[in-house]
């Protein structure tokens, strides 16, 4: 029993530093450092969820300065990735969040319709009218091919 925790913790060691962030940092002599660890000035360049990859910024050949606003640029277009890929991130749960809404409320109509009794309809004075045994019936099967489509892909 020791020996699989231990086994267990030596396994689990090096993946806690895998899931960390990483940072982008450039020093006064223009080196690009990458940490796990931030520091002043540093950009976060991953996150520890699944992202898609971000492709490394060129770099400068050997001997030649940067370019003034290169890496402010390269840093601007990372920024802006990660706030387009967390912007369609929200939109994803605001749909699938709305999706469940209307699956549960196309859901509770239909049972409601299946257990009642009799099916009625307000009429514009406010007083109910009763449909017809064959009225309820399209009535049910209306609010079942509601809930079909809007529960589609959901369990």
């Amino acid at each position: 029993m020791r020996r699989a925790i231990v086994i267990a913790i030596l396994i689990g060691l090096p993946l806690g530093a895998a899931l960390a962030d990483v940072f982008r940092s450039v020093d006064a002599d223009g080196h690009v450092q990458y940490s796990d660890t931030p520091t002043p000035g540093a950009q976060l360049v991953r996150m520890n969820t699944q992202r898609a990859p971000i492709p490394p910024s060129p770099s400068p050949a050997p001997g030649s300065a940067p370019k003034a606003g290169t890496v402010a640029q390269s840093g601007d277009q990372i920024h802006q990735q990660l706030e387009h890929e967390d912007a369609a991130r929200a939109v994803q749960n605001d749909l699938a969040q709305t999706r469940v809404t209307q699956c549960k409320k196309a859901r509770d109509a239909y049972n409601q319709s299946v257990q009642a009794r009799r099916l009625y309809r307000t009429a514009a004075d406010g007083s109910r009218e009763y449909l017809s045994d064959d009225e309820a019936d399209k009535q049910r099967l209306a609010n079942k091919v509601e809930m079909d489509e809007a529960c589609k892909g959901q369990p």
